[in-house]
């Protein structure tokens, strides 16, 4: 909810785009930065659990700043902070999560998982409908926030999440990193997908005729197909094995892409984008399932750092890729360039998790 709304109440009082583009880059950046240090901040400050309540609460405190209206130049300050507390907040729940996972049900349990994830990145923007788009939301979503710190008080730190003590050398990196390619490459692929489909299918919407909120719900419509495909996907995996579910995910979505602009502006297109959303959206859920059934102790905790960090890194790429593209080739340019992206690396990846064990 936060970047959206910020770049609305940062356009009314007068910035520029340029500026409110550089303030959401600031955000990302922030988050991107973080993502790989995660277990060494959870080892400098006890484990998984708590470095994830202390993100907590910075997010909850930085929430209430913005909330505050502050001046522009102190949203440069906020906005990264926001960005490297609630990037932490998500990739230590992720390593609570891969740890608890049973052996052989990986793909259920991260597929429940997942699914609540992806209805709290979906519910998020429905806050708005509540309190209206003005500056006290994000005291709101500060609230929501304290919340779910006040909840994590009965948790015990989870065992093998991230080790308290870890010594990083690159003998012990090379192995992760052979093994990560599947993985990481899952992740990054559902970072560009994604990212594209909520800064670049919107506008793509527009030109093939649907109005303007017609064109803003093509993320609610992803991101609502994105919750409920989680758990059968999960299922799936843990039957036919991941890369099996990966190349086919790829396959969906290679077929949405070409699909809903041939179908749009037609009430048509609505389930074909709540499927693409959802084989788009469980390909990272894969690759976090491959990547716990890989790895273990100090390698898992490198593995899933270094899986939040592919994803991240695949967003930062994605749109502005994506909207280059749909300004250069106008039409069917940007479908086609996804496709075949979801095609070629859903197949490359199903290949590096069978050779290569990742």
């Amino acid at each position: 909810m936060s970047t959206p709304l910020a770049a609305v109440l940062l356009t009314e009082a007068g910035a520029s785009p340029a500026l409110v583009g550089l303030y959401a880059a600031s955000v990302w950046v922030a988050a991107l930065l973080t993502a790989p240090g995660t277990p060494w901040f959870a080892g400098r400050i006890g484990g998984a659990l708590r470095l994830h309540q202390a993100a907590g609460l910075v997010c909850g405190l930085a929430l209430l700043a913005l909330a505050l209206d502050p001046p522009l130049w102190l949203w440069f300050v906020i906005g990264p902070m926001l960005g490297a507390a609630s990037c932490l907040t998500w990739t230590t729940a992720d390593a609570m999560a891969g740890a608890m996972a049973k052996p052989g049900q990986e793909g259920r349990f991260l597929g429940l998982y997942q699914t609540f994830v992806s209805a709290a990145i979906g519910g998020g923007p429905a806050m708005l409908w509540l309190t209206g788009v003005q500056a006290g939301a994000f005291a709101g979503c500060a609230a929501l926030m304290g919340l779910g710190f006040l909840l994590t008080l009965r948790l015990r730190e989870v065992v093998g999440a991230v080790p308290r003590r870890m010594r990083i050398s690159i003998p012990r990196l090379r192995p992760v990193a052979l093994m990560m390619l599947a993985p990481a490459g899952a992740a990054l692929l559902c970072g560009a997908l994604e990212s594209t489909a909520g800064a670049v299918f919107p506008v793509q919407g527009l030109a093939m005729g649907l109005g303007a909120t017609a064109a803003a719900s093509i993320v609610v419509a992803t991101g609502f197909g994105n919750m409920l495909a989680q758990y059968p996907v999960g299922r799936a995996a843990d039957r036919f094995g991941s890369h099996r579910a990966l190349l086919g995910c790829a396959v969906v979505v290679a077929l949405g892409s070409l699909l809903w602009p041939w179908l749009a502006p037609g009430w048509g297109i609505w389930p074909v984008l709540a499927v693409w959303g959802g084989a788009a959206g469980s390909i990272y859920t894969l690759g976090m399932v491959r990547a716990v059934q890989r790895f273990a102790g100090p390698a898992r905790a490198l593995g899933m750092a270094g899986l939040n960090t592919a994803y991240l890194l695949g967003g930062a790429v994605g749109a502005p890729l994506g909207g280059l593209l749909l300004e250069a080739v106008p039409g069917w340019g940007l479908p086609l360039a996804l496709a075949v992206l979801a095609l070629g690396g859903g197949l490359v990846l199903s290949l590096a998790a069978l050779r290569r064990g990742g």
